[in-house]
């Protein structure tokens, strides 16, 4: 052991971290492509990311290299991204096939991945692949058509719009809700509709409006300007179309792309490609429901109309019937009602008699009680007459009580004026016209 010792080579960190170092460059004397996903990417000119590998059947990370894009080089590599046409762009979640110089820098003893080149093609397919998986399992949970379920109101108007306040996308809604000349009722969800706060946004608008009751919402609206294939791909988003499928609110997107379809408009119940049309679809859907009250009130009045014809010509039929009728039976019937003719004069000379006779009853009792009637009738007349004068308005202003107006309205409080108001006091003689210049509560003794 003693031996041994004596015989050992003693390495200085950096002798170690350089040793290292030049085992990884003989080990990887060229360059090597490099596959992972990207975890974190921060850019400050010189971009610097972490690659990770995730298990197949699980999100646990199983290994993970940082790498870094030289500001010499990124031109290179933006120019290949941008012949993609705005495919996509370096971002958190997708995988990227790069080209790297693998080494280990002496100093801090780091292993590292120093980016020379980029695959786009690599990207894409990956892209297309992790698109494709979102939708297929989506479909077999049936989670696609949920929201197209939903019946979509005849009349729109309370609009939950899920945008950002501050862009062209929430100008063009508004500016056509208001050409409309409908009274829509606007709330706005403010949010990021690019980059990597997109989910988190979107998914809290639509929980937020999903909470209200069918009397305060209708409809929920997600709007956003046009743009790239890459900002399109935000909306490729697995969360964001599981929470639209569970909405109890019809979705319309309008994410604002001419060519692609992101899986959010395949989730919703209707998508459009630009806000303005989104808005559209909500006017035009209350100018049919309009226009269809309009049919119906015409069908209705021809309707009312084509009743009131057939009425009037059964009617005209039925008297036609009873003109010819009335004759026919009145000469069948004349001895009987010769004879009830009889009785029913008899009966009313006799009915006639009575009342006569009564008549004459009353007369003579209204001549012995009439004076007295009279008497009681003409005190208590004098009597209220007298009330109506001690209550007369002019007789209580004639005792220096006076009424106070404003607007010709009586004054019963200092809360029915202000301070400048204008007011007019009616006296037993004469009007006085004032202006409040202060007014104060005053202990009214009780």
């Amino acid at each position: 052991m003693d031996s041994l010792f004596k015989m050992e080579k003693v390495y200085t960190i950096q002798e170690l971290n350089s040793t290292v170092r030049k085992l990884i460059r003989d080990q990887f004397p060229d360059y090597v492509w490099v596959c992972g996903e990207i975890q974190d990417l921060r850019d400050r000119g010189t971009i610097n990311l972490n690659l990770i590998q995730k298990h197949k059947d699980a999100s646990e990370i199983i290994a993970q290299a940082k790498a870094v894009i030289f500001e010499n080089v990124r031109p290179q590599i933006d120019k290949k991204i941008k012949e993609t046409n705005g495919a996509f762009e370096l971002r958190k979640d997708i995988e990227v096939k790069l080209l790297c110089r693998v080494d280990l820098y002496v100093k801090t003893g780091s292993f590292s991945l120093t980016v020379v080149d980029i695959d786009p093609v690599y990207t894409l397919g990956k892209m297309a692949q992790s698109r494709q998986r979102i939708i297929e399992e989506l479909k077999v949970k049936g989670l696609l058509e949920r929201n197209k379920l939903m019946p979509m109101p005849l009349v729109p108007l309370r609009v939950g719009l899920i945008t950002s306040p501050d862009s062209a996308a929430y100008h063009d809604v508004i500016d056509e809700f208001k050409k409309s000349r409908y009274g829509f009722k606007i709330l706005v969800y403010d949010c990021y509709m690019q980059g990597k706060f997109v989910e988190r946004d979107v998914v809290s608008g639509l929980n937020f409006f999903n909470k209200l009751s069918e009397d305060e919402l209708d409809v929920i609206m997600i709007a956003r300007g046009g743009g790239s294939t890459a900002d399109l791909s935000w909306f490729d988003n697995k969360k964001i179309a599981e929470t639209v499928a569970f909405l109890r609110f019809p979705l319309i997107s309008a994410i604002g792309h001419e060519i692609n379809t992101s899986i959010t408009d395949m989730a919703a119940h209707t998508f459009v490609k630009t806000p303005t049309k989104g808005a559209q679809f909500l006017v035009e859907r209350i100018s049919g429901f309009l226009d269809s009250l309009a049919n119906l009130e015409e069908k209705v009045g021809i309707y009312a109309e084509d009743l009131l014809e057939d009425s009037k010509n059964a009617l005209e039929t039925t008297a036609v019937k009873i003109d010819s009728a009335v004759p026919r039976y009145l000469r069948s019937h004349k001895e009987k009602l010769l004879s009830q003719k009889v009785t029913v004069e008899n009966f009313t000379r006799r009915f006639l008699e009575l009342k006569n006779n009564g008549l004459a009853a009353n007369v003579s009792v209204l001549k012995l009680h009439l004076n007295t009637i009279f008497k009681s009738t003409n005190d208590e007349l004098k009597h209220k007459e007298s009330k109506i004068r001690l209550l007369n308005p002019h007789n209580v202003l004639k005792r220096g009580y006076s009424i106070t107006l404003k607007d010709k309205r009586t004054i019963k409080s200092i809360d029915d004026v202000k301070e400048n108001d204008m007011i007019k006091t009616v006296l037993y003689q004469g009007e006085i016209t004032s202006e409040v210049k202060n007014k104060g509560m005053k202990d009214s003794g009780d």
